[in-house]
């Protein structure tokens, strides 16, 4: 799964990008327009050390997000194919708005607004999304005119698009336009910007830490979770030693760092769920979007998997950590067998039964 970082220009997403991969270079190092990094942060989860724990493999595999930071967007230039396609490749957004002030680093309209801050985002998004709508509304208005053979097709995807332009009119994003599942497949492929998840990240100075709650009220009433993190802090205290990190922890009140806070927002905020596979030689989680059944999540570990899934063997974390082995688990009646459309669930530890 990828998550696109975006903000404005000293917005402090490249700082968040570094706090949160641990990268280690100066911010602007890498902000020339098209510019695209990539980075991965495990995502901490104890139900993956109970799962351990028990069964004792060779090896654990937590699950993974990546992350990405693209340079030059938002800067009153029109983005690089490239930074537009990273935009439209990525999974979700976190959205990272300044509500720190700074005499070094002076924001570019002169002073700090987080909020009209992200109404600028906000309608750069709504304008990238409109203008692929209406260019292929203009092409497919003219060709449904003429009889082929995917006439019929070009004129259900037309009044398709024509509904996402109403929402956009009215409502300023697709997110939360009601889709059937051959719908949402027809449009898939647009990728459109406000039809994918979102986070957004307050980005607060120092002296705003404890009172978080002000800068997320100062965005307004949103439809998008909102959190409130000092990035520039957070990096700094990644870059100390855990011991010495500790007592600046103490002094600030904080009993850690806050990338996993961050990473937990961003998985409820894109909606991702996790399950397990449980072996000898390997034992691992797995990051899937909720609804997933379970031939789908097969196709995650491994597409032969799914392609002879015959059934799905099921167990609950709290089970397997009370019985403690998948043989007693069973023996308990705490095994489920499920068929392909099971809808895997937060926490399910799965076996797949396959034949190829």
């Amino acid at each position: 799964m990828r998550i696109a970082i975006i903000g404005l220009p000293t917005s402090g997403k490249t700082t968040l990008f570094d706090a949160l991969t641990g990268r280690k270079e100066e911010p602007g190092s890498y902000a020339a327009p098209g510019s695209v990094q990539v980075g991965v942060v495990h995502v901490d989860d104890g139900r993956l050390d109970v799962i351990a724990g028990v069964v004792k493999p060779k090896k654990v595999t937590k699950a993974a997000l990546e992350f990405v930071d693209i340079g030059g967007l938002f800067s009153g230039e029109k983005p690089s194919p490239e930074a537009v396609e990273a935009m439209r490749g990525a999974d979700g957004f976190l959205t990272v708005v300044r509500a720190f002030q700074s005499d070094a680093v002076p924001h570019r309209k002169g002073s700090v607004d987080a909020k009209r801050d992200l109404e600028e985002i906000d309608a750069d998004l709504f304008i990238a999304d409109l203008d692929i709508i209406e260019r292929t509304i203009e092409r497919l208005s003219a060709s449904v005119k003429k009889p082929t053979p995917t006439q019929d097709e070009e004129r259900t995807l037309l009044a398709l698009l024509q509904r996402c332009r109403e929402q956009l009119d009215t409502v300023g994003a697709l997110d939360r336009l009601k889709l059937s599942a051959n719908e949402d497949k027809a449009i898939r492929g647009f990728q459109f910007l406000t039809q994918k998840p979102a986070l957004l990240l307050a980005n607060i100075g120092e002296d705003h830490l404890g009172d978080e709650t002000a800068a997320v009220a100062a965005l307004g009433d949103r439809r998008e979770p909102v959190l409130a993190v000092c990035a520039g802090m957070e990096k700094d205290l990644l870059e100390l030693d855990p011991e010495e990190r500790q007592p600046f922890l103490d002094d600030l009140g904080l009993e850690g760092l806050s990338d996993q806070k961050i990473v937990q927002a961003v998985l409820e905020a894109v909606d991702l769920i996790t399950f397990f596979t449980a072996g000898d030689k390997e034992t691992r989680a797995w990051l899937i979007p909720r609804g997933t059944t379970a031939v789908e999540a097969a196709g995650k570990v491994h597409t032969d998997i799914a392609r002879g899934f015959i059934r799905a063997e099921v167990l609950l974390v709290d089970d397997l950590q009370q019985y403690g082995s998948w043989k007693d688990t069973r023996a308990h009646g705490k095994e489920r067998l499920e068929g392909k459309d099971y809808v895997v669930q937060d926490g399910d530890i799965i076996h797949i039964r396959f034949s190829v």
